[in-house]
């Protein structure tokens, strides 16, 4: 058995040195737009200058918490904050909207996953994001995760051939449509609010765009609590190279399970197999070697550590900064994860059809 510290992995970052602190601003202060205010006001190399919400209260109470200027209209903030760049933490459905609104201010942007969650929106955002001169970056921290770079770099070394099968797993709890976001919960899927991770995470592992779908969905448990939106679905996609990839998703687990957010994935290739849990943060890997099993330690996704969240997401976060700096398209550009919001906009295609769906390259 191996072990492995997670910090000896890591993407871009890069220090500002002596240039100026950019000014951000964030969009959504949820849970995830009250992180990403947390992580541009500890960055060294930036400035939290204002928030914005529709919740005026909530606005006001994470301005004072970071020392930002509160709005509840962001045409308003980008027309009175000199910005630099933008955050966009919107509920998932509430994308579009802000990110034009900040490339038509010629702010760099990062919004939160997923893309889209349909496919004109996701065009639109790619479309504009061609135009501008600005960066723009989904923030789809799991592939910084260093657990996930390591398997993405065993993947590519060959480890287990050439790619035929994958399988993920992911459920919350159903605190997650019924109390965190139950305001919007019904404007989403947990297809989108999870597995928008792992569909990015295997077109990465892939290196290959989804080219098919078809899908089922089950509902009835959220239905009877008024909230209108599936328990859970299952996709079949199709990816080149006819690489099957099977993705369950839902979120009706009991509160009682001892996790609010779970799962699983496994990639199977002609010549060995690696599966990950999330959970143990293990991953077994076998080909005609023999077999390995590797346990991953230190930080995850957003950790505090010293008093400062530490990290994926800020490691993510880190590698948008890197990108203004050296005015390059970063690696989870609208451009480079079309084909996942292509993909999940196929799902729900498909769920209505109850047909499978062709995708069509873009």
């Amino acid at each position: 058995m191996a072990k492995t510290n997670a910090g000896t992995f890591c993407h871009s970052s890069f220090a500002f040195g002596r240039m100026e602190k950019l000014r951000v601003g964030v969009i959504g202060t949820g849970l995830l737009g009250t992180r990403h205010a947390r992580v541009w006001d500890e960055l060294a190399e930036t400035e939290l200058v204002a928030v914005c919400d529709i919740d005026a209260a909530r606005a006001q109470q994470v301005a004072q918490q970071f020392n930002a200027r509160a709005f509840t209209n962001y045409a308003k903030m980008f027309s009175e904050m000199p910005l630099d760049a933008v955050s966009i933490a919107t509920p998932d459905h509430l994308h579009r909207e802000p990110v034009l609104a900040a490339l038509h201010a010629n702010v760099h942007v990062l919004q939160e996953k997923p893309l889209a969650t349909n496919a004109d929106d996701a065009r639109a955002i790619v479309n504009a994001a061609e135009k501008s001169n600005r960066v723009v970056m989904v923030n789809f921290s799991q592939r910084f995760v260093n657990d996930h770079v390591w398997l993405h770099d065993a993947i590519a070394r060959g480890e287990i051939g050439a790619p035929r099968m994958v399988l993920s797993i992911k459920h919350d709890n159903i605190s997650v449509p019924t109390n965190m976001i139950r305001s919007w919960s019904q404007g989403t899927s947990p297809l989108y609010f999870m597995s928008s991770h792992d569909l990015d995470l295997t077109h990465w592992f892939l290196n290959a765009d989804p080219v098919r779908v078809v899908a089922q969905e089950t509902r009835g448990t959220l239905d009877a609590l008024g909230i209108p939106v599936h328990d859970g679905l299952n996709a079949l996609i199709t990816f080149q190279n006819n690489i099957l990839a099977n993705f369950h998703s839902s979120w009706i687990h009991p509160n009682t399970y001892p996790r609010i957010a779970d799962g699983l994935m496994q990639i199977i290739g002609d010549a060995g197999a690696l599966t990950y849990n999330n959970r143990t943060r293990t991953a077994e890997l076998f080909n005609a070697r023999g077999g390995q099993k590797m346990e991953f330690t230190g930080t995850h996704t957003a950790d505090v550590v010293d008093g400062k969240i530490t990290g994926a997401f800020v490691t993510s976060l880190q590698h948008f900064l890197a990108c203004i700096h050296a005015s390059r398209e970063p690696d989870t550009s609208p451009r480079r994860v079309l084909p996942t919001a292509l993909a999940q906009a196929a799902v729900m295609d498909s769920l209505k059809s109850k047909q499978p769906i062709e995708l069509q390259a873009d």
